[in-house]
């Protein structure tokens, strides 16, 4: 079978290439597991093909708000496809117009032009929670985004759904929390901000908190994520909810309980200092994310938070640093 990852080069698809080689192999309806003959990974920017593998990897570069190229994508008729690119928070906020060219229009393109109804599995998003929520955000709380990210991420589930309805595509949603933790440059996404709060004195570099030591955010790393992604994929359509989408549970973890576990690294590493310095914009944004974010449907299908915030960071370490040769 033939899967597409489109977002590829991000450490979220990464991540999810990893796990799809390590396997090699995913469910299709009732024939019952298939061998993945190839994976074609796709973004804006150049994708590093893999080490070899028994899997053929395939990358193809441009970008996806190009219908031309979306169309091209359409035509290679893979029977899976994992739908991670997206246009982020601030992005836009900055340029709504070409955000929606990003999120919401390359999703109808790649079902509609599809040679073959493909199974796709969606990435979406906490963000499709906004205004006043309750303690505990599980499937039953209504969808009511407070930016234009969280909107189209909640647009293109209603999308999946009736696409799916109406036999153009077996499609699934899965809202993700904080996905934890990018390696590389810092950047200004407001979820890169609490990822820098561990990243950066795990890689030796003082770091400044923006948020209260008590802060409490639902994380996830992205190798349970990649996991639940995965196992999605692979339940059949009469085990999915009405709307084909679900929460991915989450660990909820405070900004101190993070801190901790970094400094219980000192001694095996350099750590850098962390010094709190409170960012009232920030705080405002990350204030409003759900506490705890939940689902019975996904925990039934057995999609699991992390254990604790330890097994997260030393993912991190281990996927992130150089192995001996």
């Amino acid at each position: 079978m033939r899967v597409m990852i489109t977002g590829a080069a991000g450490f979220l698809g990464a991540a999810l290439t990893r796990h799809l080689l390590s396997s090699g192999r995913l469910l299709a309806g009732l024939d019952g597991p298939r061998r993945i003959s190839e994976l074609v990974l796709v973004d804006r920017q150049s994708v590093v093909a893999p080490p070899q593998s028994a899997v053929s990897v395939r990358t193809l570069t441009g970008d996806l708000a190009d219908p031309a190229f979306a169309a091209k994508l359409a035509a290679q008729a893979c029977d899976s496809i994992f739908h991670l690119a997206a246009t982020l928070t601030l992005q836009a906020e900055r340029d709504p117009i070409q955000a929606y060219a990003t999120n919401v229009t390359p999703l109808r393109n790649l079902i509609e032009g599809a040679v073959k109804p493909p199974r796709l599995v969606f990435a979406s998003s906490i963000a499709v929670f906004g205004g006043e929520l309750p303690e505990v955000v599980d499937d039953t709380v209504r969808a009511e985004p407070d930016t234009t990210y969280g909107t189209h991420k909640a647009m293109v589930e209603l999308l999946l759904a009736n696409y799916s309805r109406l036999g153009y595509v077996d499609g699934r949603a899965l809202r993700l929390p904080i996905v934890l933790i990018r390696s590389g440059a810092a950047s200004p996404a407001v979820s890169d901000r609490v990822a820098s709060i561990v990243r950066e004195p795990l890689e030796g570099r003082d770091v400044v908190c923006g948020l209260e030591p008590a802060t409490r955010i639902p994380v996830a790393s992205a190798g349970a994520v990649a996991e639940a992604l995965l196992r999605l994929h692979d339940v059949p359509a009469g085990q999915l909810p009405h709307a084909r989408a679900m929460n991915l549970p989450a660990l909820t973890v405070s900004v101190a309980e993070m801190i901790a576990s970094v400094r219980r690294r000192d001694g095996r590493r350099t750590v850098g200092a962390i010094r709190y310095e409170v960012d009232s914009a920030l705080q405002r944004i990350v204030d409003s994310w759900p506490t705890t974010f939940t689902s019975s449907h996904a925990l039934g299908l057995g999609l699991h938070a992390d254990a604790d915030f330890d097994a997260i960071i030393d993912q991190y370490l281990a996927d992130t640093e150089p192995t001996a040769d």
